[in-house]
């Protein structure tokens, strides 16, 4: 009886360090999407900062992002919508948190600023950074929750869970869209990135991100005549250079229908150029009637 008793503890043990070491799993869940519905993995992805339940997670998602377009879109629709909206959130963190590492809030006489810029990563990933600047903890939260959507998305196309370059999927490109770039010795999917990023910058509205993918002197003319030759001018410009017309003109803009030529790319009729130099693909020129 004593031994038999020995190996039920003994199984017992095995049972508990099996259960330590396997994952709880979690029930999946769903999300609404641009007018679909698509399954969640509530686990955190390995390389992600842990923090609140990926459910709980997904409540910083935009609240307009379940709205459907008013029709169907394709998966590779829904996929754009997300990662565009993630693009512009990392990017917008990402300078809000280069000023709180300035910041005498968070500064420390004995801390340099990668150890500060580490410290308020936690501090919101925690959720712990809510008091201290609510702003940037609501920014971080969006960030995250469509981080986590757009990796879901990726997964469930079967395509790279880290898409690369500039975070932008790629798609699969029909042989003469190819072909058209390769006449003009450019490279389809450095293109490809490039208007995604500028596309992504005007939906934003955001002067500041629009002025990390322009290629300066931006050359405006039609009604105004001007030539915009640093962030500080096109900073002053902003009005203009996001004008209401040309921001309808690149958000109904698609990669698989812009005109190309040596030039570059052109965006509806001529309203917005995209131009290659030696850093890649951005907004060289606007059109204003």
């Amino acid at each position: 009886m004593a031994g038999f008793s020995a190996r039920v503890l003994g199984l017992s043990g095995c049972l508990l360090a099996l259960l330590t070491v396997l994952p709880v799993q979690a029930d999946p869940f769903f999300v609404r999407v641009y007018g679909r519905t698509y399954k969640v993995d509530p686990r955190y992805p390995a390389d992600e900062p842990k923090g609140p339940k990926a459910q709980e997670a997904m409540r910083a998602l935009p609240s307009d992002i379940a709205r459907g377009p008013g029709f169907r879109p394709s998966h590779d629709q829904v996929l754009a919508e997300v990662e565009e909206r993630t693009w512009i959130a990392r990017n917008q963190l990402d300078a809000m948190l280069r000023q709180a590492s300035a910041a005498q809030e968070w500064r420390r006489a004995d801390a340099d600023e990668k150890v500060i810029r580490q410290e308020i990563l936690a501090a919101l990933a925690s959720g712990a950074a809510q008091t201290r600047s609510p702003e940037l903890q609501s920014l971080h939260d969006r960030y995250r929750a469509l981080n986590l959507l757009a990796r879901e998305l990726r997964r469930s196309m079967d395509l790279p869970v880290r898409p690369p370059g500039a975070g932008f999927s790629r798609p699969k490109l029909a042989p003469e869209l190819v072909a058209s770039f390769r006449e003009q010795n450019f490279d389809p999917f450095e293109a490809y990135d490039g208007f995604r990023r500028v596309k992504a910058a005007f939906r934003s509205g955001d002067v500041e991100l629009l002025a990390g993918v322009v290629h300066y002197p931006v050359t405006v003319t039609g009604k105004v005549r001007r030539t915009l030759r640093n962030r500080e001018q096109l900073v002053r410009a902003k009005d203009m250079v996001l004008d209401a017309s040309l921001r309808e003109v690149v958000a109904k803009s698609t990669f698989e229908t812009i005109f190309v030529r040596d030039k570059g790319m052109m965006l509806g009729g001529g309203e917005v150029w995209i131009t290659r130099d030696t850093t890649g693909f951005g907004l060289s020129a606007v059109h204003l009637e």
